[in-house]
């Protein structure tokens, strides 16, 4: 490619995620001259994932940030998907609505909120991997610091505890009885891509990030 061909593939890459110039720029370069800008997700179970993590995003987000959702950037794989946090206080409300939880509920039936079967997969001093048991699939969070993320788990965990609950993902990698039971009991998760719809998701939800933000992913 061209110099202009690649700014401009970059500005565009910018656009769509939102990131920074410089980071739109080393993207483009690695790429081959005909490969798409940006890749849709090679596995049905990391589209319904983001699909998933797009609708506890619009569900749990009611404070107002400086980006939409708390949310700097985006940079999406075809294996993954980075999301990259403005603030501790985004990242608070986001690991709140992700990861999973029993809850204990009147008439004796409990219920797990947050993603089931989610898992923090790996650990760093940039964020945090999380990852569905069994599944390839994949969520990076980045941003805030490495005690920032222990603080709002720690923090998380703390709340579910002192609310008779159970934190379900420091099960690590197994899942809890009542997470599996919860699983089995739900609809077979079917990509819209084979005619289908995500258990629990919009109608007609293909492209995860797809019209939900100013600076959308177009995953394909």
């Amino acid at each position: 490619m061209t110099v202009n061909q690649c700014s401009s593939r970059a500005r565009t890459y910018a656009l769509y995620t939102g990131a920074p110039r410089q980071l739109a720029s080393r993207v483009v370069a690695a790429l081959a001259p005909t490969a798409p800008l940006i890749p849709g997700p090679a596995e049905p179970a990391q589209l319904l994932l983001e699909s998933e993590v797009l609708y506890q995003v619009l569900s749990s987000q009611r404070r107002f940030f400086e980006y939409p959702f708390g949310i700097d950037y985006v940079e999406p794989t075809a294996d993954s998907l980075s999301l990259h946090l403005e603030s501790n206080a985004s990242l608070d409300t986001l690991l709140s609505g992700l990861l999973p939880c029993r809850m204990p509920m009147e008439g004796g039936r409990d219920e797990i909120y947050g993603l089931n079967g989610l898992r923090i997969h790996a650990r760093s001093g940039h964020g945090m991997e999380l990852r569905r048991l069994g599944q390839p699939t994949s969520l990076k969070l980045t941003g805030p610091s490495q005690r920032a993320f222990q603080k709002a788990e720690a923090a998380l965990a703390a709340r579910v505890q002192q609310q008779g609950g159970q934190a379900c993902w420091l099960a690590g990698d197994a899942w809890t009885d009542y997470e599996r039971r919860w699983e089995d009991d739900r609809q077979p998760l079917v990509s819209s891509r084979s005619g289908g719809t995500r258990h629990g998701s919009p109608a007609g939800c293909c492209a995860a990030w797809d019209s939900c933000t100013p600076s959308p992913l177009l995953r394909s």
